[in-house]
């Protein structure tokens, strides 16, 4: 167990979690709700003290994240189309820990680019690092209202992602995406 140590922009109680050999704690910020939310070098920690619930996220899987200064907000959307999440901090934090977060999700991404369909864009080809073991991971990232069964979306995908694997020399092998 590694105990979280108190650092002066960061907020929250002092909480034991176990950490991988090679990770560190980088932010930590007491959110509105009572949430511990926890930026390392490889992983988000989500933990709710009075519940003992502990949640972790690899940074490869968020899918995207925005800051808001005025309400000291910060929104993120999973990769695996899971419900989007919402951290909202005590007046006049949490600038630090959305820098941290920024930072970690760009340090995942490799390159990306959209999946563009006849008529509209269907989603976007990623390839992402998982920062704990430096494995390159393809993504498909499917827009609101794509099936994730569509053929055509799927096909059209598989071609991005396959563009972009060569372009960082990625073997996709018969693995495929994780979507």
């Amino acid at each position: 167990m590694i105990k979280w140590l108190r650092r002066q922009q960061d907020s929250g109680p002092e909480v034991p979690v176990e950490l991988g050999p090679k990770d560190r704690v980088l932010a930590r910020q007491l959110e509105a709700g009572g949430c511990v939310v926890v930026a390392t070098l490889h992983e988000l920690i989500l933990l709710h003290p009075e519940r003992g619930e502990l949640a972790r996220r690899r940074w490869l899987e968020v899918d995207a994240g925005s800051w808001d200064s005025l309400t000291a907000t910060i929104s993120v959307t999973w990769v695996d189309g899971s419900r989007a999440a919402q951290w909202t901090f005590p007046e006049g934090s949490g600038v630090r820990f959305a820098e941290v977060f920024h930072d970690r999700v760009q340090a995942s991404l490799i390159i990306d680019a959209p999946i563009q369909g006849p008529t509209r864009q269907l989603g976007k080809a990623a390839i992402r690092k998982d920062l704990c073991t430096d494995e390159l991971v393809p993504q498909l990232i499917w827009s609101r209202g794509v099936r994730r069964g569509d053929s055509e979306a799927m096909a059209a995908g598989q071609s991005v992602l396959r563009s972009l694997a060569e372009l960082v020399d990625l073997d996709l092998g018969s693995t495929g995406p994780v979507s």
